[in-house]
């Protein structure tokens, strides 16, 4: 029998895997199509950020 915490954590590692095959399959297919997925990710920005004078003056 197995117990609560080797439950959790074969879950959190089949999750950790599913999530990588997730995102590793956008890559590949970002790559097979010749378009650079870090390329499409907007570049930070502080003008992206919400001060606390935009908060409260909505």
């Amino acid at each position: 029998m197995k117990t609560e915490s080797r439950k959790s954590l074969e879950t959190y590692a089949l999750l950790i895997v599913l999530v990588g095959l997730f995102l590793g399959s956008i890559l590949l297919a970002s790559v097979l199509s010749n378009n650079s997925f870090f390329a499409m990710i907007p570049e930070f920005s502080w003008d992206m950020v919400n001060d606390w004078n935009d908060i409260f003056n909505k």
